[in-house]
């Protein structure tokens, strides 16, 4: 079993206040992120992205769980939480 990352402790999310909390609120709550980045989305000024983010696999099924939250300067601005899965093999 080959895994990356740790599991995003999305349960925690909800100790956040949209616009409310500060960036160090968000980094105790949910520790420091994989990766950070931008994210511009249609009509809205550009957000910095963190990246959380979990993958697990046994070499025929796939496991992905990413949590990416969302910040307006210092403030937590929302995010975005999605967990997939994907079977690689023979295709009837």
């Amino acid at each position: 079993m080959m895994t990356f990352g740790s599991m995003p402790q999305v349960e925690r999310l909800q100790s956040l206040k949209l616009g409310g909390s500060r960036a160090g609120d968000v980094l105790g709550v949910l520790g420091e992120p994989r990766g950070r980045g931008q994210a511009g989305f249609a009509g809205l000024p550009q957000q910095e992205v963190w990246f959380y983010e979990y993958m697990q696999s046994d070499g025929r099924k796939v496991q992905m769980k990413m949590l990416l939250v969302f910040m307006d300067q210092d403030l937590y601005a929302g995010h975005l939480w999605f967990s997939s899965g994907q079977l690689y093999g023979v295709t009837k």
